[in-house]
């Protein structure tokens, strides 16, 4: 190169560094006047800009307004649903809204479009024939040309069209990850080229279908029907169950973050304010028994072709429901059953013979020796007389049986007997007592409002000081008036409980991610609701109506499976005729078992069908049955029943939970003196003493050491500490490697 080129080439590299100078200098100078002199639109406080999430702000926008402060809400993760043993009864689960930017579509390929629109029209016929195919069995009536129409329409139109919507009661219809990722991954997108430096092949994308998929959070049961109505749902147009009573635990609390909206563009603010997400709640559900009754009931209720059903578990000591289901019977269908309605807390229904209880109860309070009288049973006539002296007569029959026959309390309740029960009131309140006897209902609490984590559980709604005799009558024998199903259960729990009313409890506490936040306490109702003779007395009618000689439910007696309880029959009330029918009934069959020992308190209720209580004391019996039988039925004994195992070393435990998990388990609460938050068991011998010790805050923060514990415990602590765990083995944890590429704990197990 000779001296006149080397001269042009420096003029030129002259002119090209002072041209790098001067863009330098420009933009040093412009991103000093941006952030001296238009700090204030760049943080939305000039009075250029609007803030739209203050109240009013419409009213400021001007003509020379050009910016906006706006406000995108950040949803927290909804809580989940546990049964007692921490299994998901609800879950949270990601589908996606599958949307068509026609715009976008149209803009990026204008040229393309107008060139060689053959070519798009093989690719969205290709699209469109994938969607029919995957999409086919979710959506029967949408062809292929129904997509590929779409499609068209969109890009012709410049429209954003959101194909499949997110519907959060129909997952029949859920768009899932498996689904986008069919799409996304279409052979006809992609193209192969060659590597320059491996020499091999690779797939690169070479056409942007403008599908957009929004990721959205829905509920998810994984057991199906069961319990549904109790776990619930809540929505904009639906709510009801758990998941609207306790809606202020699972919602958490949203987040806002802010951004500035200047010239079309977005550009994110420093105000920002993170989601809360929601706590989990643990119920009282056990997963075993809730799928004991809920089989059985609906096996019932399709054998019955019944039209609904109710079926509950209570713990009897507690009050804590083990299982709830109910189930309707689905329209147009003889054998489909599906939970449709709360009808243990809602169902307007009349009790029947199971509210005989209540009676004898109120009998059994004012008469100690109930054994010293006889009553009428099959037919009698009631004399009542009126205020101007004359005598009313109202004769009534139980039975074909002709004449008056006689027998005592006992038999009258084995029987089942209206008229034997209602002159046994009538004799012990007084032919004019109705409101006495109702008096004593109330005490009783009978006629109490009782509120529960599911909703108020509204009182049996008889009527207010009547004279009149039919009202009496009927009410004597549980006709005539509604009570809840559940107000049945609490009353009959009471019984099997030595007398102790409990409140029915449906959540036993809510957790974070981390720990306990809340716990519910069992709750006591009444101490003794009817005095400790009166309840050791009940217990033995109860018994009589399964073991006695003329006991309406001796046609079920089980000595492997020893229950007590009361059996209901009554007529369904029709609103259109205004009578009873005499050709459908409601039964229903309320009792405990084990019948010496009562661990849980059981009310069947089948509503619509041609049979008598019978029906209902045998979906009893099978329930009953399965529980006794199940390989978890020693959750139904004693702590002190229970072998006592060697308790090895724990991991940190709050100290708020440790004397009731230890006294749970059987050892005797032992005290401790430190102010550390978090304690460790060092040993636990077999005659139930433990040794503990305080834990520091800088040693629970750090990974558990769970050598020598069962998997199950060894993965809860890990769980508490916020590590992930696999578990290698069976038996107790003999070595624990913390895996930093995988960012999981690993856990070797071996037998003992």
């Amino acid at each position: 190169m000779g001296s006149n080129g080397r001269d042009r080439l420096r003029k030129r590299m002259t002119w090209l560094y002072f041209a790098l100078v001067g863009v330098g200098v420009a933009c040093l100078l412009k991103i000093l006047y941006l952030s001296i002199f238009e700090m204030a639109v760049a943080s939305g406080t000039s009075d250029k800009c609007v803030d739209t999430t203050e109240p009013g702000w419409e009213s400021l926008v001007r003509d020379d307004t050009y910016c906006y402060v706006r406000e995108n809400t950040l949803r927290p993760v909804r809580g989940e649903i546990f049964d007692d043993h921490g299994r998901v009864l609800v879950a949270n689960y990601t589908v996606f809204e599958v949307a068509f930017d026609g715009k976008g579509f149209a803009k990026e390929y204008k040229d393309t479009l107008s060139k060689n629109p053959e070519a798009f029209k093989e690719l969205l016929r290709a699209l469109a024939d994938d969607f029919q195919s995957q999409f086919q069995n979710r959506y029967p009536k949408l062809t292929s040309d129904y997509y590929y129409d779409f499609f068209v329409k969109n890009i012709k139109d410049k429209r954003y069209a959101t194909i499949f919507p997110v519907n959060d009661r129909d997952d029949r219809k859920w768009i899932v990850g498996i689904d986008t990722s069919f799409i996304k991954n279409r052979p006809y997108l992609y193209k192969k080229v060659y590597s320059k430096k491996t020499g091999d092949s690779v797939r690169v994308r070479a056409f942007r279908t403008h599908l957009n998929f929004v990721p959205s959070n829905v509920r998810v049961n994984p057991y199906g029907e069961m319990a549904r109505r109790t776990l619930g749902i809540y929505s904009n147009d639906v709510k009801y169950g758990l998941e609207s009573s306790m809606n202020e635990v699972l919602a958490g609390i949203d987040g806002s973050k802010k951004y500035l909206e200047l010239n079309h563009a977005k550009v994110p603010l420093r105000d920002r304010l993170d989601p809360v997400d929601g706590y989990n709640i643990h119920t009282t559900i056990k997963l075993e028994i809730q799928h004991a009754v809920h089989n059985e009931l609906s096996k019932k209720l399709t054998e019955l072709n019944a039209e609904w059903g109710c079926a509950i578990v209570m713990e009897t000591r507690t009050g804590e429901i083990k299982a709830i289901s109910n189930l309707r019977r689905t329209p147009g269908s003889q054998s489909y059953y599906t939970e449709s309605m709360e009808y243990a807390l809602n169902a307007k229904v009349e009790p029947g013979s199971t509210f005989k209880l209540a009676s004898l109860l109120a009998y059994l309070e004012k008469n100690l020796n109930d054994t010293a009288k006889s009553y009428p049973m099959f037919n009698h006539t009631f004399e009542f007389k009126t205020k101007s002296g004359s005598v009313k007569r109202y004769p009534k029959s139980d039975s074909k049986i002709h004449g008056e026959t006689y027998g005592k309390p006992s038999e009258i309740f084995q029987r089942s007997s209206n008229i034997g029960i209602a002159e046994m009131i009538f004799t012990t309140y007084g032919r004019r007592g109705f409101a006495s006897y109702r008096d004593q209902l109330r005490k009783m609490g009978l006629l109490d409002t009782i509120h529960t984590q599911l909703g108020d559980l509204m009182p049996a709604r008889i009527k207010d000081g009547t004279n009149d005799f039919n009202t009496y009558y009927s009410t004597c024998f549980g006709a005539g008036f509604t009570i809840p199903i559940l107000k049945t259960l609490v009353y009959y729990n009471a019984v099997a409980n030595d007398g102790r009313m409990m409140a029915p409890l449906f959540v036993r506490y809510v957790t974070n991610n981390y720990d306990t936040v809340r716990s519910f306490d069992p709750v006591v109702l009444n101490e003794q609701f009817v005095s400790d003779t009166t309840v050791k007395r009940a217990k033995k009618y109860l018994e009589q109506v399964v073991w006695g000689p003329y006991g309406t439910a001796r046609r079920y007696r089980n000595p492997k499976c020893m229950f007590a309880g009361k059996t209901g029959t009554r007529d369904i009330w029709d609103a259109q005729s205004k009578s009873y029918r005499k050709d459908i009934n409601s039964v229903s069959f309320c009792g405990y078992f084990p019948m010496d020992k009562p661990q849980y308190t059981i009310i069947i209720y089948i509503y619509g069908v041609p049979h008598h209580s019978d029906v209902a004391v045998d979906a009893f019996s099978r329930i009953a049955s399965s529980i006794m039988n199940s390989s978890n039925y020693s959750a139904t004994r004693s702590v002190d029943d229970l072998p006592l195992l060697k308790m090895g070393r724990s991991g940190p435990i709050n100290k708020g939970t440790f004397n009731k998990l230890v006294s749970g388990m059987g050892y005797d609460t032992v005290t401790y003196d430190t102010d550390d938050d978090y304690i460790r068991i060092d040993f636990g011998d077999t005659n139930r003493m433990l040794s503990v010790r305080a834990v520091p805050h800088s040693e629970y923060q750090k990974m558990p050491d769970v050598h020598g514990m069962t998997a199950a415990d060894a993965v809860a602590e890990m769980a508490k500490a916020g590590f992930r765990v696999r578990v290698i083995g069976r038996g107790y944890v003999k070595k624990q490697v913390y895996d930093d590429n995988a960012r999981l704990v690993k856990l070797y197990l071996e037998p003992l």
